[in-house]
């Protein structure tokens, strides 16, 4: 079985340097909007295979702008659509990099569960070698208990058959 390693390092400058990004990011756009789980329930649907029904309405709309009454605001369904498109593909990004960040994590925990586990095992058998160490053991058995309950069995997790290497500037 092939692992999937991660040597990934992470500098507090560059944490600082990201959150103040997704700061700046945040402040660019100041429009953005939160909705509550009531606000989107009052909302019409919208999915992904909407947009082309949207973008053909439009054209129709720009086309013939003469069949709507004057409540309709044809500027308003503009300024929607092309929002509704830019934050497609700001969204699209950002879900991407979101996936990575995930999937970097998930190998870091993973390795870092792996180490911690291989300590465990070293701090208990010295323990019984020497009879040293018994508060190490205790404290780390009891972190491991805690984390250690699920319900149910353990899934299944198939790991990939390739060995990817991620630096900091991949």
């Amino acid at each position: 079985m092939n692992e999937t390693h991660i040597t990934l390092t992470v500098s507090p400058t560059q944490v600082d340097s990201i959150l103040a990004n997704l700061k700046a990011i945040t402040d660019s756009l100041p429009d953005l909007i939160e909705l509550n789980s009531d606000q989107r329930k009052s909302m019409a649907h919208y999915s992904d295979k909407d947009l082309g029904f949207i973008q053909k309405s439009l054209q129709i709309a720009e086309q013939h702008p003469e069949i709507f009454p004057s409540s309709f605001n044809l500027d308003s369904m503009q300024r929607d659509v092309d929002s509704l498109q830019k934050l497609n593909t700001l969204l699209h990004a950002i879900v991407l990099l979101s996936a990575k960040f995930q999937d970097s994590r998930f190998a870091a925990g993973n390795q870092s569960i792996s180490q911690a586990r291989t300590v465990y095992q070293f701090v208990k058998t010295h323990h019984k070698l020497t009879g040293t160490l018994e508060d190490a053991v205790a404290n780390l058995a009891k972190q491991y208990r805690h984390t250690k309950t699920s319900k149910g069995p353990s899934p299944v997790i198939i790991m990939p058959t390739t060995t990817k290497t991620v630096g900091v500037n991949d």
